[in-house]
């Protein structure tokens, strides 16, 4: 008797091993998909960055990890992706809102908190902040790989030209549903009213609203200055790019594979970065020749914009909360290089 059981336990032994070489095998085999969204056209810098992070990702994971870009808003909105990407249906996603990825995202949208993009990546490659985002982010579900710049804002209209707070006071603008946008020009006297991108040229054509804020390479790539006279350049915000996956599902893939989507992600970054700023002063010269009134307030004149801005940040701290006080002197201190 206990022969048998001595020869049956040895044949467990070799069974188990067996299944257990047989499935490194199928591992070693098994490919990935990610299918990634976003609502930019395939000219926006985003879109050609993101090129650039699949083919990264799919030659150093030999067609192991394929990538599967879906521009223009075909999987819907940025807020349909979101929660797409959220439930695991979608495996990554780039843009807004920000809010539902973390509200600790919120210390990038502060108003006129960055001077350029340098001072954006010294506070986007910390690692300390990089902490404070990521783990608020995988409480809700997301993996934030990269932050980039997703663009310096500015504000169009129909009506007339910006050169001070009170000229915003009774236009309608569009903003998409991003607290700290509709905060901020609603402290500019701004009325908001919230419609999905891919709506908005229509919105301006027909009048639903009267004007828009977003960074030159959108307000191009979308056409908007051919349905908006005005453009003030006024850098009111730097948003930040954030290259987002489903936590589990990134969790999931061999370790091997999460150091390629990390490096590829900030490959991204990079080249988006690079991209926005050299080809925003080409397109804004586009939209002068087009007939847009490109206006740069002065010195004084941003200082007023700045000004009524500034209830912003203790709104966000004191009342939101959607941050500490601490956290915030954090990521101005870095902006300013200290």
């Amino acid at each position: 008797m206990k022969k048998i059981v001595v020869v049956a336990l040895i044949m467990l032994t070799v069974f188990s091993m067996v299944f257990a070489q047989g499935g490194k095998e199928a591992a070693a085999d098994k490919t990935y998909t990610i299918k990634l969204g976003h609502t930019m056209n395939e000219n926006h810098p985003r879109h050609q960055a993101l090129l650039v992070f699949k083919d990264y990702v799919e030659k150093n994971t030999d067609g192991k990890v394929k990538v599967e870009l879906y521009p223009n808003a075909v999987l819907g909105s940025e807020a349909d992706m979101q929660e797409s990407m959220r439930m695991g249906t979608l495996e990554a996603f780039v843009g807004g809102p920000f809010d539902t990825i973390s509200k600790k995202l919120n210390l990038f949208l502060m108003p006129f908190f960055f001077e350029d993009q340098e001072a954006l990546m010294r506070a986007a490659k910390n690692e300390k902040v990089l902490n404070i985002i990521s783990s608020d982010a995988e409480a809700n579900g997301l993996k934030v790989l990269a932050i980039g710049d997703g663009g310096a804002r500015q504000i169009t209209n129909s009506k007339r030209r910006l050169t001070q707070p009170s000229d915003l006071e009774g236009l309608k603008l569009r903003t998409p549903s991003i607290e700290a946008i509709m905060v901020c020009m609603k402290a500019l006297g701004a009325n908001t009213v919230s419609i999905p991108l891919a709506d908005c040229y229509m919105a301006l054509k027909t009048g639903v609203a009267d004007g828009q804020e977003n960074p030159i390479a959108t307000i191009y790539d979308q056409k908007l200055h051919e349905v908006q006279k005005y453009i003030c350049y006024v850098n009111y915000q730097y948003h930040p790019e954030v290259l987002t996956m489903n936590a589990a599902y990134f969790n999931s893939l061999p370790a091997e594979y999460q150091k390629v989507l990390s490096d590829a992600a900030w490959l991204f970054v990079e080249t988006k970065n690079k991209l926005d700023q050299d080809s925003a002063d080409a397109k804004l010269a586009e939209m002068k020749a087009y007939g847009c009134d490109v206006y740069t307030p002065t010195a004084a004149e941003k200082q007023a914009f700045i000004d009524a801005c500034a209830p912003v940040y203790d709104y966000f701290v004191n009342t939101l909360k959607y941050f500490s006080q601490e956290e915030l002197d954090l990521v101005r201190s870095l902006s300013q290089g200290k």
